[in-house]
């Protein structure tokens, strides 16, 4: 059997957790379980793991609360969380601590099963080599956007998705919906909304380079725009 990766589980149902155990390890993968988010501190600050699954639900702190402490300790880190009832304010709040995808109770486990498997093998197979655009280089060993300028900016795990995103096709022009869909799943207003603050976001970094732009196509999406793709 092949072997995926180490998962530390929150979940405060023994009955929900215990199913989960049983077919994530079945599918190769080592699962360690924590009942609240203060045990699953002491897990994680004792362990490393590649994936955390983690119920919104919890007592005491709850899943969000857990999370933001948890980026304090490893920007990088991939959460799915997990959820009852998945209003827009809870998922866009998610999206900003840096959570990675969303689980709605009641679920397939074969299908979040399958979710995991791909990302472990993509998190295996993907270069860790530094992208280069312009004069602009995406380190995603440390999140940091490195400039022609020799400045440097940290950015969150979410943030840098869209910096992949957009590095990896200079000069195309990019759909909202094509960029939404890559990078959330969805296409709604509530994350194009998020999307603009983003994308604001980088523009302001791009005041740094002298080669790299982001343009607005008006009703259509954006474009980063690259006068000299190689230059260093």
């Amino acid at each position: 059997m092949l072997k995926y990766g180490h998962i530390l589980l929150i979940e405060d149902d023994l009955d929900l957790a215990a199913m989960l155990i049983d077919y994530l390890s079945g599918c190769g993968f080592e699962v360690v379980h924590a009942v609240s988010a203060e045990q699953g501190i002491t897990r994680y600050r004792t362990d490393k793991f590649d994936i955390l699954i983690v119920d919104i639900q919890l007592p005491n702190w709850d899943g969000f609360q857990f999370v933001e402490y948890i980026s304090k300790l490893n920007k990088k880190q991939f959460v799915l969380f997990l959820t009852a009832r998945l209003s827009k304010t809870d998922k866009l709040r998610g999206l900003r601590l840096g959570g990675n995808d969303f689980i709605t109770k009641p679920f397939d486990v074969e299908e979040l099963a399958l979710k995991l498997q791909n990302y472990t093998v993509k998190h295996t197979l993907v270069s860790q080599r530094p992208i280069n655009v312009g004069d602009i280089k995406l380190n995603d060993q440390l999140y940091t956007i490195e400039f022609g300028d020799k400045s440097k900016q940290v950015v969150s795990p979410r943030e840098f998705e869209l910096w992949t995103f957009l590095a990896n096709k200079p000069n195309v022009v990019l759909r909202r919906e094509e960029i939404l869909m890559a990078l959330w799943g969805e296409n709604d207003y509530f994350l194009g909304r998020s999307l603009d603050v983003f994308i604001c976001k980088i523009r302001k970094m791009l005041k740094r380079s002298r080669y790299v732009a982001i343009k607005t196509v008006y009703k259509v999406g954006f474009i980063l725009e690259v006068s000299n793709e190689n230059c260093h």
